[in-house]
């Protein structure tokens, strides 16, 4: 019989047995499971690179997997392998397919004592790799590895990534970056042969899928800022020293080639380096003019300070009528010390007759005295001189100096000067000497030359032997014109003219004109170089006016500083207009037009008031149009998203990129969902802006921004919106929609906002 009463105390035990063996060995069945789970979803869909990565988190023998796989297809298959796989008796949550990271940018930043490294890397692997390099290269370095681990990487993207670690020692501070297939190097180099070897890495770098774009490489900084030309005994002159650009070491060597005869072999042995003293250029033309004048001499700047040495010519008279010229110099490039070496000065011996008897001397009437300043010349006539004439132009008129063979010459030059600037007041210096014969038909150079000086409004032209040399300032861009004109259409026969103008002739105002229209941009005036005018083109190559440029530009000297600068921030504010004209003329800008966007107004004027260049002033009015604004579905969603930035309802904490998905935000990018699902067609860019606390402390603004676009996208296409549909773009703070001169201007510059592609 039965003796429930006993039997019944017995299964206490063996409950406590059995939790025991519960407790004991619960975990580890539960990470079996999780294992096991994680196995079969990456066996099914396979491991991608870059994507967040596969997690299983087990509750009993319920699995809630998450993390990112390459296709929706093999997130369902996992799914439906994991449902299968032995212990799981429920499979949560879910797989959602990977995103690409659309730009995958890169880069390595050199500043002060450290290295930062930033963006996406595919895999922990290469990122490491690159931390790793990047301190064996610099072991003296602090190395701030921020690189972020993201799907979308080009091929050859760990390869390149090295190879553009290995320029970054010649970097004095800077970064090399990598955008998609896009590189660049930009900084300042260590030294003059590291930045021609970074300008030479840009072609060795090419790869299949990488091309070089074209960023800002400045060599390093010189002080003091030395260069000098030597003139040998066997006739070659050594160049030598600092020059500041490739366009200055071109002048140079076409001045070298002017100042000296075709047999003379010129050997260049400059380097690049920034620092050059005012009025360079000039201050290298005349050091090869006199050192031309010289046998064998040197020639040397050193910051502010020009010094000649060398052996004159021959001739006594010569020699020292060549120490007054030069010591008597004016202008910026004035001499500070000159040594010439000059030939002793010829003595007149007076010899005896000798006493012969029966010798008679008859009177004979002395030879007229010789007309000279000196007694040496009466035994050692003055050489005739090779020509050396020059016509000066300031505020006080015109100086003619130098020498011409005969007075009916000097009466008329002079008169063709009285002639050519009427009411400017001329005077006359120039001395009667002989000059060295020549084809040169020195009245009709004199003349030309004469022509090229009306067109400036203080300068210099210079006749030496047979080459014309001008330098100065336009009186302005008509002016300049028609000296390029004049020197294209070319001059008497034997006058060698100058190669081009650039360097030594400003232009006065120096202008600028960009407009924009349904047709396109339209470019006119002037810009400073090349690279300018590349950066001015790659801005629009950016934008859906790319191919639409009538570029009327010409190259031109004479630019303010900052002006390039200035020219790159007025294009970046119109390209936001649907309309506008913006002009810079030296230093003042006026900036008109007009948008549909409330958004854009209050950026564009923001950024006008505050983006430019010190010592540039500006006048910008931009208006909303009251016509032309469409009201189809891309323009709705522009003009929605844009009233959804405006009330700052997705807001970022102070230096973070975490989204508090409060309710306000939920809302928000349910709205902003809505909103994208009005105008399915269109691609929309994120673009992510903060505010410029962190800027004075170097803090890297634009990855920041970057973050905080990339969360907003990963937000959109959890909730459904198709990702190809989304880019990303940073700004930083540099383009603020507020001017910073409260908390709540610093709370709407620290936004993300929208653009739909038209």
């Amino acid at each position: 019989m039965s003796q429930p009463a006993r039997w019944l105390w017995g299964l206490i035990p063996l409950a406590l047995l059995w939790g025991a063996a519960n407790l004991a060995h619960g975990p580890a069945i539960e990470g079996d499971v999780g294992e096991r789970a994680v196995r079969a979803v990456a066996g099914t869909a396979g491991v991608v690179p870059g994507a967040r990565p596969i997690v299983a988190q087990v509750d009993g023998r319920d699995v809630t997997i998450t993390g990112e796989v390459l296709s929706a297809d093999g997130a369902g298959k996992a799914m439906a392998a994991l449902r299968s796989e032995f212990g799981v008796r429920r499979a949560l949550g879910g797989l959602s397919q990977v995103v690409v990271q659309k730009p995958y940018s890169w880069f390595a930043a050199r500043t002060g004592g450290s290295v930062t490294l930033g963006g996406f890397a595919p895999d922990l692997e290469t990122a490491q790799a690159n931390a790793a390099a990047a301190g064996n290269l610099l072991p003296d370095l602090r190395i701030d590895d921020r690189q972020t681990i993201a799907f979308g990487a080009p091929e050859g993207f760990a390869a390149m990534t090295a190879a553009m670690l290995a320029q970054l020692p010649k970097l004095a501070s800077g970064r090399v970056a990598l955008d998609d297939g896009r590189f660049c190097v930009e900084g300042t180099a260590e030294s003059a042969d590291s930045f021609v070897a970074l300008e030479a890495a840009a072609a060795q770098l090419a790869r299949p899928g990488f091309q070089s774009v074209s960023c800002d490489l400045d060599p390093p900084m010189i002080s003091p800022y030395r260069w000098s030309a030597e003139r040998s005994e066997a006739d070659t002159i050594t160049l030598s020293g600092s020059f500041p650009r490739d366009g200055d070491r071109r002048q140079i060597l076409a001045a070298a080639r002017r100042a000296f005869p075709a047999g003379v072999s010129i050997r260049d042995e400059m380097k690049p380096g920034l620092g050059a003293p005012s009025a360079f250029i000039d201050k290298v033309s005349r050091a090869l003019g006199d050192l031309a004048r010289l046998r064998p001499g040197k020639a040397e700047i050193e910051g502010d300070v020009y010094a000649l040495s060398g052996k004159g010519p021959e001739g006594y008279e010569a020699c020292q009528t060549l120490r007054l010229q030069i010591a008597q110099g004016d202008g910026p490039d004035s001499v500070a010390r000159v040594t010439i070496e000059c030939p002793a000065a010829p003595v007149q011996v007076e010899v005896p007759l000798p006493d012969i008897p029966g010798l008679i001397l008859q009177d004979v009437q002395p030879a007229p005295a010789p007309q000279s300043s000196s007694a040496a010349s009466t035994i050692a006539a003055t050489p005739p001189q090779p020509l050396d004439w020059e016509a000066k132009r300031d505020a006080q008129g015109v100086v003619l100096s130098g020498a011409v063979p005969d007075g009916e010459m000097r009466t008329g030059i002079a008169a063709a000067a009285r002639q050519r600037f009427g009411a400017v007041p001329v005077e006359d210096r120039m001395t009667v000497a002989p000059i060295a014969p020549s084809a040169l038909d020195l009245p009709a150079s004199t003349t030309f030359a004469l022509e090229a000086l009306s067109n400036l409004r203080n300068g210099s032209v210079t006749l030496r032997e047979t080459a014309l040399a001008i330098a100065g300032e336009a009186v302005d861009a008509a002016a300049w014109k028609a000296l390029r004109a004049l020197l294209a259409k070319g001059g008497p026969a034997g006058l060698r003219l100058p190669e081009a103008l650039a360097g030594n002739i400003g232009v006065r105002p120096y202008g600028l004109g960009l407009s924009l229209d349904r047709a396109g941009l339209e470019f006119s005036g002037f810009l400073p170089d090349e690279r300018t005018r590349e950066a001015l083109a790659a801005q629009v190559a950016d934008t859906p006016h790319k191919g639409q440029v009538d570029d009327r530009t010409q190259i031109a000297p004479g630019a303010p500083v900052g002006f390039a600068d200035a020219a790159r921030a007025v294009l970046s504010d119109l390209l936001r207009l649907d309309l506008g004209s913006a002009s810079i003329e030296d230093n003042r800008i006026v900036l008109r037009g007009l948008t549909c966007r409330e958004l854009v107004k209050s950026e564009v004027e923001t950024h006008a008031a505050s983006g430019l260049p010190r010592g540039f002033k500006v006048d910008a009015v931009i208006d909303l149009r009251q016509i032309g604004c469409v009201a189809d579905p891309p323009a709705s969603c522009q003009s929605d998203l844009d009233g959804l930035t405006t009330r700052n309802t997705i807001l970022f904490r102070q230096g973070v990129t975490d989204i508090e998905l409060d309710p306000t935000t939920e809302q928000a990018l349910a709205e902003a969902v809505g909103i994208l699902g009005k105008c399915p067609g269109s691609v929309i860019t994120i673009e992510g802006h903060t505010n410029r606390d962190g800027d004075w402390r170097g803090f890297d603004n634009m990855r920041l921004s970057l973050q905080r676009a990339m969360r907003v996208r990963e937000e959109l296409a959890r909730r459904g919106v198709d990702p190809v549909r989304l880019t990303v773009k940073a700004y930083g703070s540099a383009r603020p929609v507020r001017p910073y001169d409260g908390p709540e201007a610093r709370a709407a510059n620290r936004r993300v906002q929208f653009t739909v592609a038209k």
